[in-house]
């Protein structure tokens, strides 16, 4: 089978398309900058050389068309058995199933929890149904990961009637990612174990970590939406309640206004008043910039606590693992989260950890704890689980 998994952003658009016999990459494109006067597309089939050009690109439906024009090239859309999606979160439905009516209403209706990631997929997804109407549409949701975290852990202080009424409860998110690094680095490291306990770092634009047991969910920081836990680019992250009524009556806000600032004026982007990027961040910190430097601390903090809490909930962790952007490739970010971690068994090797920016160890040799630097694949995690999904014949 031939899987195409469509990764689609507000002004970006990328896909592979994976054969599942070797799951080896048959096909690969990205688009950026959908909507500006110069757009940038580049793809490569298999391992070959890749091709990018600056063209027009006007919208998203532009976007995607483009892409399916320069796979045609080489394959017939005929052989392609499904679209993979990784979406976010709907109402009463998660694990990989195939996108109905009944689903894409089911994620308009928990749409205000993640509007512009649910939106962004709502749009992709209409797209290809215009484009691909016989293809199957599939979504992994992001929630799937973290659906059997103990009832203690997705369970919210609130009258439980209301919980079981609305849905409330933690769902947590970047589960693909989560997924695969907990599992690959079981796997390369801990060959043969059992009871393997992994804490997973997804670091980047958007951040959260996981605690995991033999590479199941265990706990993880994100919430009934990807506000809560640790901060993001422009995302609050954990915020007192009580302190965001506070604010709202002071500066009469109402929920609109109050979302639009949770989502796009807070995080290390509101705490540095600068940007959302730690490589801006990073840059300004090292040039004396003390708003960015408490931005980068508090990110952090945030990590190291949810790490500590972690290393209760698993009663130790046999390695740490750090993926994502910035978790792959700022040195100085890990260095940050795993100072004075000593007597917790985390010992890092500063050498190791400043000449890794791929898969490596980064812990020194007597580390109880491995620290592990892991890149993420979302994409072969959707494909693998569109294909078990084909296979079983749940899609007709």
């Amino acid at each position: 089978m031939k899987i195409l998994v469509a990764n689609p952003g507000s002004t970006s658009y990328k896909c592979k398309l994976f054969d599942s016999d070797t799951w080896n990459v048959l096909f690969q494109a990205g688009v950026e900058r959908i909507g500006e006067a110069q757009g940038i597309v580049s793809h490569c089939f298999g391992s070959g050389e890749t091709i990018t050009e600056n063209i027009p690109v006007p919208d998203y439906i532009s976007a995607v068309n483009l892409t399916l024009d320069l796979l045609r090239r080489k394959i017939t859309i005929k052989e392609i058995s499904a679209i993979g999606f990784k979406t976010v979160l709907a109402k009463d439905v998660t694990g990989c199933v195939l996108l109905t009516p009944d689903v894409i209403d089911a994620m308009k209706a928990f749409e205000p929890l993640a509007p512009v990631h649910t939106q962004v997929y709502l749009n992709a997804i209409g797209v290809f149904e215009k484009l691909l109407p016989a293809v199957h549409r599939i979504g992994l949701f992001e929630t799937s990961f973290h659906r059997d975290i103990p009832p203690e852990a997705h369970t919210y202080g609130i009258p439980h009637n209301l919980s079981e009424k609305h849905g409330i409860r933690k769902y947590g998110f970047h589960g693909a990612s989560h997924r695969f690094v907990s599992r690959h680095v079981r796997d390369q490291y801990f060959p043969g174990r059992s009871n393997v306990r992994i804490i997973t770092c997804h670091l980047g634009g958007s951040s959260s970590v996981c605690a995991t047991k033999d590479g199941v969910s265990v706990d993880t920081s994100m919430g009934m939406s990807p506000q809560c836990g640790l901060l993001n680019a422009k995302r609050v992250g954990d915020l007192d309640p009580f302190a965001l009524l506070y604010l709202m009556e002071k500066e009469n806000l109402d929920i609109g206004q109050a979302r639009k600032m949770l989502i796009s004026r807070g995080g290390v982007f509101g705490i540095s008043e600068l940007s959302g990027d730690f490589r801006d961040i990073e840059k300004a910190m090292d040039q004396g910039d003390r708003k960015a430097g408490l931005a980068f601390r508090t990110f952090a903090y945030y990590v190291k606590r949810y790490i500590g809490e972690y290393l209760a909930v698993l009663n130790g962790a046999d390695a740490i693992a750090f993926t994502g952007g910035l978790g792959q490739n700022s040195p100085s970010m890990r260095k940050a989260i795993v100072s004075n971690l000593e007597n917790l068994g985390i010992l890092l090797d500063e050498k190791r950890n400043d000449a890794t920016r791929r898969e490596g160890v980064i812990s020194q040799d007597r580390s109880p704890v491995l620290l592990i630097v892991c890149p993420t694949d979302e994409e072969r995690v959707v494909a693998e689980e569109v294909a078990e999904c084909l296979e079983k014949k749940i899609v007709h």
